[in-house]
Order: structure tokens, then C-alpha cells, then sequence
């Protein structure tokens, strides 16, 4: 069996749709179903961190973090198929808030922004998706 020496995101993604569509464990998994899995990466990438932390040995840590990735992107493409959102979305969306969450750094000439703190910038976000 060969394997690629670095795959990029958007071959993960098809990887995953492809086990989604013809593997029989897969296939039948739900947002539900796999609310357990989530909890179990969770808890790995926390041990994951004390570990590379304990240790400096990070392959754990990453590889534990590309299961919780794999998880999201399951999730996501649960989701695809039942017209809600898309990965994309989840990537859109991420982005857009950590920009708007960073003023100083994206919009530095936004002196007010620049002022507020995090907890009033994350209500401001909060409002400002409501109005959407």
C-alpha cells in the first residue's frame, strides 16, 4: 500500500467523504451518535498536551489533534448532507470571528475596537451575527 508523503486539507476532506459513503460504520454515524467520540478526542488532545508538555515528544499530541480534526470535519460533512453547512462554513465562520476578535491586529485603525476587551468584543460579535 502506498502512502503520500503530505496530503492537504482538501484531500482530508474528500478522504472523509469517501469513508463517509462506503464505510459501513461511517456511514451511519450521526451529530448524535458521535458526541461520545468528540468527548474521547477531547479528553486525548488534553492528555496529548500534558504529555508533549511532560515529555517534549509533540507525535502524540499531533496525532491526536488530526483525530479531533478528523472528528470536525465528519461532523461537518453530516451536516453537508443535511443541507446545513459545509466545512467551508465552519472555516468562513472561524475566520471571520477570530478577525473580528483581533482588532488590534486586523484593524488597527479602528481605535475603538482597538479599546474594547475580549469579553465586550465577543458580545459584539454575538450581536453583530444575530443582525444577520
Amino acid at each position: 500500500m502506498a502512502e503520500q508523503d503530505r496530503y492537504t486539507f482538501e484531500e482530508l476532506v474528500d478522504i472523509i467523504k469517501r469513508i463517509r459513503r462506503d464505510c459501513p460504520w461511517d456511514s451511519v454515524q450521526t451529530h448524535e451518535s458521535l458526541k461520545e467520540c468528540l468527548v474521547n478526542e477531547t479528553e486525548e488532545v488534553l492528555e496529548g498536551i500534558d504529555h508533549f508538555r511532560d515529555t517534549g515528544d509533540s507525535d502524540n499530541f499531533c496525532e491526536e489533534l488530526g483525530d479531533l480534526l478528523m472528528l470536525v470535519i465528519l461532523q461537518s460533512e453530516i451536516a453537508r448532507e443535511e443541507g446545513a453547512f459545509t466545512v467551508d462554513d465552519v472555516i468562513s465562520g472561524v475566520a471571520d470571528k477570530m478577525k473580528f476578535r483581533h482588532p488590534k491586529i486586523f484593524f488597527p485603525e479602528d481605535k475603538e475596537a482597538c479599546s474594547l476587551s475580549w469579553d465586550e468584543l465577543k458580545k459584539r460579535e454575538k450581536n453583530r451575527r444575530k443582525r444577520l
